[in-house]
């Protein structure tokens, strides 16, 4: 699959250009199979959301991509606190939730084990959560982590989310927030800004501007929410600080998530041991959520 070479922006309503652009930069895939390989990173003046510019073959990027993931120790953290926040906006046993790019469906599992029926999935990438039939339906809660960036068109992401929500029906977007993203210094410094742009995973990172702009133009109403994401928790070792610091020190690349966990690595560094235990209050800037309701009688 050929994906669109990007040089205006698509997701606000004032596009820049590439060419008007004035943070540009060529930056290395955080993918050891593809870390020779660099792409074209660029802002748009007017939303200051990111956008990769390359066309590039997707299929041959996704390939095995986080296919080793399980529901371990991290994980559940991750879904505990997850589910946590649902329920404080009135998630229920009985409330029809979708997982929109749900990847092997893994938090749908953690939720079927908690006695959560009415859960479902689409990926279209994993065939198992492929068909389409699900976006045709209406749910009380949509829920979408780290999987806006990922798409080649956020407007049509977006609006379908959107169409799926029953009339109260809320929808959760987390993902990497460009505004506080920086281009310069990305393959000097730590992987932190490396991974948050993913290249060429991420197609478009958008900045909160332009996320609120999306609820907007589909007549949602944004919900007053916490701005820590799922893995930045009071768990020990599961916040963001500590995830950084290790993958930082575990090699460098994306692919650190996929691997057994190093050991070693957490023994031998006294940093890590510490923003495992204090990382929570260390946070770092980088990622977003937004909450939106669908208030509107249609």
């Amino acid at each position: 699959m050929k994906t669109t070479d990007f040089t205006t922006c698509n997701v606000c309503d004032n596009p820049g250009t590439l060419e008007t652009a004035k943070e540009v930069e060529e930056i290395y895939s955080d993918r050891r199979k593809f870390s020779d390989r660099k792409f074209t990173v660029w802002r748009c003046s007017s939303c200051g959301s990111l956008h990769s510019k390359e066309a590039v073959n997707l299929d041959e990027y996704y390939q095995g991509y986080l296919g080793n993931q399980r529901l371990d120790y991290f994980l559940s953290c991750m879904y505990y606190t997850r589910l946590k926040l649902l329920s404080k906006y009135g998630f229920r046993k009985s409330s029809t939730l979708l997982d929109y790019g749900c990847n092997q469906g893994l938090f749908l599992s953690f939720l079927r084990e908690r006695g959560y029926k009415n859960v479902f999935g689409y990926d279209a990438y994993i065939p198992k959560y492929a068909d389409e039939t699900v976006l045709s339906k209406k749910y009380d809660f949509v829920v979408s982590y780290q999987v806006i960036e990922h798409v080649e068109e956020p407007r049509h992401f977006f609006r379908q989310a959107a169409s799926c929500l029953e009339q109260g029906g809320i929808l959760v977007i987390e993902t990497p927030n460009a505004t506080d993203i920086s281009l310069s210094g990305i393959d000097e410094g730590p992987l932190d800004k490396k991974r948050l742009l993913h290249q060429p995973y991420h197609r478009h990172t958008l900045s909160q501007q332009a996320l609120l702009g999306l609820g907007l133009s589909q007549g949602l109403s944004v919900v007053p929410s916490s701005s820590r994401i799922e893995y930045d928790t009071l768990f020990p070792g599961v916040n963001n600080r500590a995830i950084s610091t290790y993958f930082q020190l575990a090699g460098d690349v994306h692919d650190v998530i996929e691997e057994p966990f190093q050991i070693k690595t957490f023994l031998t560094s006294p940093q890590l041991w510490f923003y495992c235990f204090f990382g929570y209050f260390f946070p770092v800037k980088g990622y977003m959520r937004v909450i939106f309701q669908n208030l509107s009688e249609s």
